[in-house]
């Protein structure tokens, strides 16, 4: 497990159009992104993306992904994949003819790491697995492939894969704040402490936010319903959503509940630790409210115990 570091430096990558900076985008506006995202540029060379999780300063490498930029990087791979902290590599899962393109350029990136015995953690993210090919039989046998493919290759490497779509802003969170949570030992203390209180609460889902909206932690129910699940996404949009408002209004608020179709509660509550802001959102059947109210308090106090040692 990486040390705590002050400074993180994670590399963005892939070919040109595999929408990088969209990804980027998205997880920036959050809901006002589509407009700005049609309207994108290819990235030229390296555009920098900064904020702050946990005290740390993550520093977002948004690599350009023409050829030319490609080979500029394989010339100069101490420039530009030294110190890497994270690498996220985006594939297009809808551009089948540039699956070798884009596993080949993957290897130039693993390879330098490997020649290097540096250890870096990977995302691969099946990007563009928009809502209407979601059921193509082909698309999905694409990425088996390619997973199994990339794991054969390079079986030294933790890497996790993902799959995202623009359409989902959800996954597009998920996929940044998996990769961040690799950067601190107490996270997982936290994740356990979310799993134990999801059953004590009786929760649907309990979700750690900060105000980016990165999720820092997070828990579902085992089973969740179908119709329900579509409710829960909706409703943690709703929190993200929220969070970008108060930011831009500079809204303060201690909690809201508000009611979903199926009987569940969405709550959302702040945690204000030293000068860092943090937002957990609970959903609930309406039934045990009065429970989540109770223990609560509880919680609240073992996750600041956690944030004294993570902050």
């Amino acid at each position: 497990m990486p040390k705590k570091r002050d400074n993180i430096k994670i590399i963005v990558s892939g070919l040109d159009y595999a929408g990088k900076t969209s990804i980027l985008t998205a997880l920036d506006k959050k809901y006002d992104f589509r407009k700005e995202i049609l309207e994108l540029k290819p990235t030229i060379k390296v555009e920098y993306h900064q904020f702050n999780f946990l005290g740390n300063i993550v520093n977002m490498w948004d690599m350009g992904g023409q050829k030319m930029y490609r080979e500029l990087y394989e010339k100069k791979k101490d420039v530009y994949f030294a110190n890497t902290d994270l690498l996220v590599y985006i594939i297009d899962v809808q551009d089948e003819n540039r699956y070798e393109e884009s596993l080949d350029y993957f290897s130039i990136i693993l390879n330098y790491f490997v020649e290097n015995e540096i250890e870096v953690p990977i995302i691969v993210s099946f990007h563009k697995f928009d809502p209407e090919i979601r059921g193509d039989e082909n698309i999905n046998n694409n990425i088996s492939t390619l997973r199994e493919k990339i794991l054969e290759k390079f079986p030294s490497f933790k890497i996790l894969f993902q799959i995202t779509s623009i359409y989902d802003i959800i996954s597009i969170v998920q996929l940044i704040s998996y990769g961040l949570s690799v950067f601190d030992n107490e996270f997982f203390n936290l994740s356990n402490l979310f799993e134990k209180y999801l059953e004590i609460l009786g929760c649907t889902a309990l979700i750690l936010f900060d105000k980016n909206g990165i999720i820092i932690s997070e828990f579902y129910k085992d089973e969740i319903d179908p119709s329900i699940y579509v409710e829960l996404l909706e409703s943690i949009k709703e929190h993200l959503f929220l969070l970008k408002r108060m930011l831009e209004e500079k809204y303060e608020f201690d909690y809201n509940f508000f009611t979903l179709e199926s009987k569940l509660l969405s709550y959302m509550h702040k945690i204000q630790y030293k000068k860092y802001p943090y937002y957990i959102s609970v959903i609930i059947e309406e039934t045990k409210k009065e429970l989540l109210l109770d223990k609560f308090p509880d919680f609240i106090d073992e996750v600041t115990s956690i944030f004294k040692k993570l902050l």
